[in-house]
């Protein structure tokens, strides 16, 4: 299992990087509408697994959608678009109120997956737009990958109490304590590195508060595994588990960087693509 996991991230980790560092915007946006559809998929499959092939067309198609509303010119473009799906999955369930006796969950599940999957996924295309947005998200992606490592490791090694167990078995109270240690060296080590005029109280801030972010997006998902009684959310990537597992605590924190960077760290908000 171990050499599973790190052939995959060895396989990975430079085809993301070329994208990011050496490709242009377009390709890093096609990556994530790609990388939206997968884990939208698994999503669905996990919250709602015995739902009929029309509504999982159609959040597949909404979900695409709002993910590419990122790349357009002006900003309120995503939020139409999560109000358009809202209106249409309302509209569609409304058609179909008697044939859905299941109605409320299925409404409920179908519009959290639009937010929590494309929505937030769509946060890395903003964040890759903005001044050094490239460096931002490898930064971002390195300490989240630093969270995860040393929660792991130092679990394995040195974890006896538990964290959550209602909800993570396997979590334990010195892994999360060995994930944030990792992300604050990482985060300030290499931030000093490839962000350029941040200071090293701010860099601790940051990656503080990335990694807490991080920890609780973890937990969010092991929550609905819990509750599908499932240990992954699929096998797309072997070693890991489904793509929704390795992106757990990558959608809210990438979404709190980029609005932490807009509000905090710039004096303008950009134009995009």
């Amino acid at each position: 299992m171990q050499l599973q996991r790190w052939l995959t991230a060895l396989i990975g980790i430079p085809i993301l990087l070329l994208i990011l560092l050496k490709g242009s915007r377009l390709s890093f946006a096609l990556l994530m509408l790609a990388v939206s559809g997968l884990a939208h998929w698994e999503y669905l499959a996990l919250a709602l697994p015995n739902i009929e092939w029309p509504q999982q067309v159609l959040g597949l198609g909404l979900g695409l959608l709002l993910t590419w509303s990122f790349c357009a010119f002006h900003q309120s473009w995503p939020i139409f678009l999560l109000i358009l799906s809202l209106f249409v999955y309302f509209l569609f369930y409304l058609l179909n109120f008697e044939y859905s006796p299941g109605l409320l969950p299925e409404l409920g599940l179908s519009c959290l997956g639009l937010v929590y999957v494309p929505f937030l996924l769509g946060h890395f295309i903003w964040l890759r737009v903005l001044p050094g947005g490239q460096y931002w998200v490898l930064w971002l992606l390195l300490v989240i990958f630093a969270d995860d490592t040393g929660a792991f490791y130092a679990g394995r090694w040195f974890g006896q109490r538990k964290l959550y167990p209602a909800v993570s078995p396997g979590k334990t109270m010195m892994g999360s304590l060995g994930g944030l240690i990792a992300s604050l060296v990482v985060g300030v080590a290499v931030g000093r590195w490839l962000l350029n005029g941040i200071n090293i109280p701010t860099l601790f801030g940051l990656a503080l508060i990335l990694a807490l972010i991080g920890q609780l997006g973890d937990l969010f998902v092991s929550m609905l595994k819990r509750r599908a009684q499932i240990k992954d959310t699929g096998s797309l990537l072997p070693g890991h588990g489904g793509l929704l597992d390795r992106l757990d605590s990558l959608l809210f924190a990438a979404a709190g960087v980029y609005y932490i960077k807009l509000f905090f760290l710039m004096k303008h908000a950009i134009c995009y693509f």
